[in-house]
């Protein structure tokens, strides 16, 4: 467990300079839904009770503060894995070692996972 939280944090910190910068409106793929998602998978996964964040002052994305989303990124997989080149392209335009670290990571998310969900 430990070790898919980690990954998945090397995911977010490799995924989320994309989402601040790299898209036309930063973190314009953010919406409700995931937020409703994400406390539904850390409820449903891990037993974790999401809260909302009012400190955010967001009512739409209860999780979203000025620096990114203030859940961990194990707890919001479709969000910590999403770029809109990744999306949209199957890889980040003009970047191809990015694109590589991000498939490795992915790769390893996948096989740990899979072996979590066997057990």
């Amino acid at each position: 467990m430990e070790q898919l939280i980690v990954l998945y944090q090397q995911m977010a910190d490799l995924t989320a300079p994309e989402c601040a910068s790299s898209c036309r409106a930063p973190h314009s793929c953010c919406d409700r839904m995931y937020c409703d998602m994400a406390k539904d998978f850390a409820k449903e996964q891990y037993g974790i009770e999401l809260k909302d964040e009012p400190s955010t002052g967001r009512k739409q994305l209860r999780y979203m503060s000025e620096t990114g989303c203030t859940v961990a990124p194990y707890l919001r997989p479709c969000c910590t894995l999403h770029t809109c080149d990744i999306n949209g392209l199957g890889f980040k335009r003009g970047d191809i070692k990015w694109t590589n670290k991000y498939f490795k990571l992915r790769k390893s998310i996948e096989a740990l996972e899979l072996g979590v969900m066997c057990e």
